[in-house]
């Protein structure tokens, strides 16, 4: 990235509650915003392209799926 960012960045989340052995399908959208920063040389906010990781877990520390998307320019 062109700016420093965090290693991991929460970007959605849902509070689901299961009784147990229930499973429910949860889904979280992420929109172009969900991957910008700021730029104050810029004075914008800017996707850099690339590869980014998609990590979902019950905590940063606890990641049950993840995949990878790639932003071109």
């Amino acid at each position: 990235p062109r700016l420093p960012r965090p290693r991991k960045e929460l970007k959605a989340f849902a509070k689901v509650a299961l009784a147990a052995g229930e499973r429910s399908r949860v889904t979280l959208r992420l929109e172009s915003r969900a991957f910008a920063c700021f730029d104050p040389a810029a004075n914008a906010w800017v996707v850099d392209p690339g590869d980014y990781d998609l990590l979902v877990g019950r905590s940063s520390r606890d990641i049950r799926l993840q995949g990878r998307i790639t932003i071109t320019a």
